[in-house]
């Protein structure tokens, strides 16, 4: 084995066994653009997988911007795949649209996007673990890009090695020219997208402008610079974070599951700022839902509410209201979020009847199990449904849907977060449930025990003609 293949297979099986990234047994989804970086990642982890004990499944996620250079590396990762023999998934999202929709950058949607795909597959395929190829030198201008914008901590602790979510990062010490010298070696194909040349994004102009001159007048060896400093970063954080998350137990309010999320006043005065923000950050993620996001101004206000009176209050993103109220901080959800819970009645439905709903009409037929679905329809298999009484209703507390194929579920809350969808739009939401468990939510998923399969004789189609579409829709392009 040439010695460049050598020297980064065991840089990547140091990572992987320092950081804990993988585990005999584990199905490992490795996102591969068809770029050099994820072609070298998918031929290590095929080269270690009897090593490890795992096994690997690929997901490439087309963009629909690059028109067809975009079509050629779905091609191309499709082909490696089979030659692999890999399996292979594909998901089509429109960037461009979800970026106007929701006033993102195309490089932020692009991110959100892609990583909501990993979460899907994730789901229906029972996995729990995504491989992504960032290697050093993103590590280095994600800290730089980070250290220009001002941030804290965890900002300069960069790209982690593993996430809590299962995202894992084996390449990232790693650097882009021993990838690049592993591709020649191994004599590996891969594509270039043109957009990376392009210094029209923040992160190329880093990358192409900055960082050879910081290294070529200050520093040649920057890379392990500035991973260094992420590495050091990270570990003061991971620090910081368990200790603020165990004084969040003791300060929070004294009564299990109350509502709404409180802060003891007179203990959080005495802490240091840092501690104040990092506990107050906890209690809004608990108030509007885990990756909850404020500006530093936003906390700064927050922290201002500790020197007034009762009655004092501000109002953060989100309609998030923080007030003080008799020696405890309150982070609640405003009224006006509270009053638009629906008001619709659930109704028991039944085959062939149609249903009025504030934002349209829900519709339940019989069909057979091949007939061609509309976006607006979703069919469920009937002999599994078992004569069981349904509902068309809005969300409750303790509702569940069963997301993974062995029938096991999750909270309907959760489910909702981690699929990104709205606060304001959760609670308007058609459900078709069975008790606390939940059948389908038109437009996001069906659950996993009444999906439709080839041992399917009887479909029921549910039909939702909505005033206003707003529906995200994801193209399944490939063979799971």
């Amino acid at each position: 084995m040439q010695g460049k293949t050598m020297q980064v297979l065991k840089q990547a099986q140091t990572t992987i066994q320092r950081h804990r990234l993988l585990e005999e047994g584990d199905t490992v989804l490795v996102g591969v653009s068809g770029g050099g970086d994820s072609v070298c990642l998918l031929h290590i982890l095929q080269k270690l997988k009897e090593e490890l004990g795992i096994t690997l499944s690929v997901a490439h996620i087309h963009h629909g911007i690059r028109g067809e250079e975009a079509d050629r590396d779905a091609v191309f990762v499709r082909e490696l795949c089979k030659a692999w023999k890999i399996p292979f998934s594909l998901r089509k999202v429109s960037v461009p649209d979800f970026a106007e929709k929701e006033d993102l950058s195309l490089e932020t949607a692009g991110r959100v996007l892609r990583y909501q795909c990993f979460r899907d597959l994730c789901e229906v395929k029972g996995i729990r673990k995504i491989a992504t190829a960032h290697n050093q030198n993103d590590q280095a201008e994600t800290v730089l890009m980070r250290v220009l914008r001002g941030t804290g901590i965890e900002g300069l602790a960069g790209i982690r090695y593993k996430r809590e979510d299962g995202v894992i990062r084996p390449l990232l010490d790693v650097s882009r020219e021993d990838i690049e010298a592993y591709l020649e070696e191994n004599h590996l194909e891969y594509c270039t997208d043109s957009t990376n040349q392009e210094d029209e994004y923040s992160r190329n102009r880093i990358r192409h402008q900055l960082m050879p001159q910081l290294m070529e007048q200050f520093n040649p060896k920057l890379l392990q610079a500035l991973s260094s400093l992420a590495k050091n970063m990270a570990e003061d954080g991971d620090f910081l974070k368990g200790y603020a998350s165990r004084l969040y137990k003791r300060l929070g309010s004294p009564l299990p599951n109350r509502r709404p999320v409180v802060l003891e006043m007179e203990s959080l005065e005495m802490l240091e700022r840092s501690l104040k923000v990092r506990l107050c950050k906890l209690a809004a993620e608990d108030a509007m839902g885990r990756g909850y996001k404020a500006e530093r101004k936003h906390w700064e206000s927050v922290l201002g509410l500790l020197s007034k009176e009762t009655g004092s209050r501000v109002v953060l993103p989100g309609g998030l209201t923080v007030s003080v109220g008799y020696g405890w901080l309150i982070f609640e959800i405003p009224e006006e979020a509270e009053k638009k819970i629906s008001t619709f009645e659930a109704v028991t439905v039944e085959p062939e009847h149609s249903y009025p709903v504030p934002e349209g009409t829900v519709s339940f037929a019989l069909a057979e199990p091949t007939k061609q679905l509309l976006e607006n329809q979703w069919m469920l298999d009937y002999e599994k449904l078992d004569g069981l009484p349904l509902e068309l209703r809005t969300r409750r507390d303790g509702d569940r849907i069963a997301v993974y194929r062995d029938g096991r579920d999750k909270k309907l809350k959760d489910f909702l977060i981690d699929e990104k969808i709205p606060r304001e739009e959760r609670d308007k939401l058609m459900l078709v449930c069975n008790g606390n468990q939940v059948v389908l939510i038109p437009g996001y998923r069906i659950a996993e025990p009444y999906k439709v399969d080839s041992n399917t004789k009887n479909g029921l189609v549910v039909t939702y003609d909505k005033n206003n579409e707003g529906r995200r829709n994801f193209a399944d392009g490939g063979a799971d």
